[in-house]
């Protein structure tokens, strides 16, 4: 019977990988939505540039969101990947999108909507084909909201040849329609008041006449008051435009960006209907929004690349810095003397000896690239594609870092071994010789140096193999850099300090940057487990206070090693003033312990309670507290949430600023419990299913452990709170 069960499950497990492989990586069907990856051409050449688009097709009431979802919600997210870096895909052109009301609120969104995205293949493009990916987050709603997210894939033809429009091409074409274009030879002026906002389009062209149909999407949130009317005036040739002001922010509004749309157009043929506005001058152009979305890309671009080079400087400062550890700092002047009797006094023959042993530096730092990024590509098949987000990940790097920083507090020499061997084996005096000479002096560095090499690992595991092979190559070239000035310039070496015991505290120095990296990373696992402000802060706080006392009473040990006692009495100096500092970080303040008073007197397994916009009292989401109460014979009602819900913030605004539903709470003596859902939860989730559903917002009123749960509509009104409320036994 078991072997039948196990027949059983194997077969089973074949039909689902089947089924996977069997499936549109170009589409996701989720609840109320399906999302597919298209492209404006059926192939495309190296150099070219192309469109790729997102569509969303949705069920009849169901709708997405714009970049600014208005009131409530949340726009997609994507996040574009391709294979080898061969496509580069750009911001999204966004069409304008539709007002959408619900009770007192308006949003923007879609129904069926295709998102397209500029892109352009790179000139250095290989192969039969090139793969484009995008990972998706997006909110549906209707009545309900429910959050998804997926990953599309698409593969297109590389080819030479001339490419044709594919069979998705009609769908850019209407999208294009809808994408807003510059606003030409119109004057555009902001006047801001106390309670509104007046826009003024002003014509450059004599007679042009300006639509009068007219409506404004703000690309900014808190700008406007979205569900206020827009008022239109003319005034000659002008066209005025006011707005009332979003009464949240009274902050001065010195720019305002967004849509125009005119159903009638803004040309006499009646194209385009939508048009960009930006009413800062001084601003970048908001008139074409490909050269926006361009600009962007290129900014992020520029930004990336001046990281990535001060990565490189800094990879360069540490790769010189390895010369300096105990195990490498006396074969330095060593090797170089080598190099000068090897030569026979031949400044040339040095220089090329020198040349021939920083080749074996290098090489043996690209075969340690290889070896990490052959390692990183196996950790991307196993999903380990963002490595700092992963507690696993952030845990493991912890303890290494930390061993690490111990080890540099003892007296371990892992390198010794290999040291005393190089020692012993004499190389020839060859090119080649001086070669191996290079790679050997690396194996001897790598175990001393440790620390250097996993903060390059823990760097690279996010990088691309080519700059992976590029940061090991400046810590090459930081670390031979000394042989080569010295074979250059051999008058050099009067000037490097002597080896001694100042090796060994600069070894020791270096563990303190280690732990404090321990305790950045403890903050980054606490954050990730689920700890939140204030007490991860002072934890973390009484952690950096630890490492200043540990530092301090190390500078205290050091100081009987130096030899002049004014210095010795100016690190004493120094030591007393980082205990002092770290016990003043490491003390928490008087409001900080008044809170953590506050959290420790309340009671068992409950959440402190907090008053809302209305003045009623609610508490967090507890199954155990809920269970509680029931017991004691006090209803419960429920109400399960989420910032980007916009029925529910419907429901929190229409329903409990009634008066008539506060003064039944209170008379029936109703607890209040929220679960907030705008963050993903198991434990809400888990109650949504019980309740039958899968998103929120949810309403539910406990009125007994037997009686039945009276699940409430998703729209609801004072009228249906107050009926409900109203069977319940006084």
């Amino acid at each position: 019977m078991t072997r039948y069960a196990s027949l059983s499950k194997l077969f089973l497990t074949l039909i689902l990988v089947a089924s996977a492989a069997c499936s549109d990586p170009k589409t996701i069907s989720d609840a109320h939505i399906q999302a597919t990856i298209i492209a404006d051409q059926d192939s495309v050449s190296p150099g070219s540039t192309f469109t790729l688009g997102v569509r969303f097709t949705l069920e009849p009431e169901w709708h997405i969101y714009w970049k600014n979802p208005g009131d409530s919600g949340l726009p997609p997210r994507f996040s574009w990947s391709s294979s080898s870096g061969a496509v580069t895909v750009r911001e999204p052109l966004w069409p304008y999108p539709q007002r959408l009301a619900t009770g007192p609120l308006v949003n923007y969104g879609y129904g069926d909507v295709l998102i397209p995205f500029p892109a352009s293949v790179s000139s250095t493009a290989k192969g039969s084909s090139v793969s484009v990916s995008v990972s998706l987050q997006w909110l549906v709603c209707k009545d309900e909201c429910l959050p998804g997210e997926g990953t599309l894939k698409l593969t297109i033809p590389l080819s030479t040849q001339t490419s044709y429009p594919s069979k998705d091409a009609p769908f850019f074409t209407r999208a294009y329609e809808r994408v807003p274009a510059p606003l030409e030879r119109v004057s555009i002026a902001i006047e801001e008041q106390q309670d509104h906002i007046t826009i003024a389009l002003i014509p450059l062209e004599p007679q042009r006449s300006l639509p009068s149909d007219i409506t404004f999407f703000p690309e900014d949130r808190r700008v406007i008051a979205n569900a206020a009317p827009q008022e239109i005036s003319r005034d000659g040739d002008s066209l005025r435009i006011t707005l009332r002001r979003d009464p949240s922010n009274r902050e001065p509004i010195e720019r305002i960006r967004g849509v125009l749309v005119a159903p009638q157009g803004w040309s006499p043929n009646g194209e385009p209907r939508a048009v960009l506005i930006d009413t800062n001058p001084g601003g970048p152009s908001a008139s074409d929004q490909t050269n926006a979305a361009a600009t962007a890309s290129s900014k992020d671009s520029a930004t990336a690349t001046t990281g990535f080079f001060t990565a490189l400087l800094f990879a360069f400062i540490g790769g010189a810095i390895l010369n300096l550890m105990p195990c490498v700092f006396p074969v330095l002047s060593i090797k170089i003397m080598s190099f000068l009797e090897h030569s026979q006094n031949d400044p040339r023959l040095a220089r090329r000896h020198g040349l021939a042993f920083t080749g074996g530096v290098i090489a043996s730092f690209w075969a340690l690239a290889a070896i990490i990024a052959s390692v990183r590509v196996g950790g991307e098949q196993l999903g380990w594609g963002f490595q700092l987000q992963s507690p696993t990940f952030v845990a493991v790097m912890i303890v290494v870092f930390m061993c690490l920083s111990l080890l540099f507090l003892t007296e371990v020499t892992i390198g010794q071994g290999l040291q005393s061997f190089a020692g012993r084996w004499r190389l020839s005096t060859t090119y080649v010789g001086s070669f191996f000479s290079g790679v050997l002096a690396t194996a001897v560095a790598t175990p001393c140096t440790a620390p250097f090499m996993s903060t390059a690992l823990a760097a690279t595991l996010t990088l691309p193999p080519a700059l992976t092979f590029l940061v090991f190559t400046a810590l090459g070239c930081g670390m031979s850099a000394p042989y080569v000035l010295l074979s250059y310039y051999p008058a050099l070496l009067r000037f490097l300090p002597r080896p001694g015991a100042w090796m060994e505290s600069f070894k020791q120095l270096m563990a303190f940057p280690l732990f404090a990296t321990v305790v950045w990373l403890t903050r980054v696992f606490a954050r990730q487990m689920g700890f939140e402000p204030p007490g991860l802060t002072v934890v973390t706080d009484l952690l950096w206070g630890l490492l200043g006392v540990g530092f301090a009473f190390w500078l205290l040990l050091r100081a009987p090693h130096i030899a002049l006692q004014s210095r010795q009495r100016l690190v004493r100096i120094a030591a007393l003033g980082v205990f002092l500092l770290a016990i003043y970080s490491a003390i928490p303040n008087s409001h900080e312990v008044d809170e953590s008073r506050a959290r420790a007197c309340a009671p068992s397994g409950e959440v402190l309670p907090f008053t809302d916009a209305h003045g009623l009292l609610w508490e967090s989401y507890s199954e155990d507290r809920l269970v509680k109460i029931l017991a004691q014979g006090r209803p419960i009602f429920l109400d399960f949430t989420a910032e980007w819900c916009i029925t529910c913030q419907v429901n929190e605004r229409v329903v409990f600023s009634s008066e008539k539903v506060r003064e039944l709470l209170v008379r029936k003596n109703v607890t209040l419990m929220r679960g907030d859902w705008t963050s993903k939860n198991p434990a809400i989730t888990a109650a949504l299913r019980r309740f039958g559903r899968s998103g929120v917002p949810l309403n539910v009123l406990l009125i007994s452990p037997t009686a039945e749960p009276l699940v409430l509509p998703n729209i609801l009104t004072p009228g249906i709170v107050q009926d409900a409320l109203q069977g319940i036994p006084d």
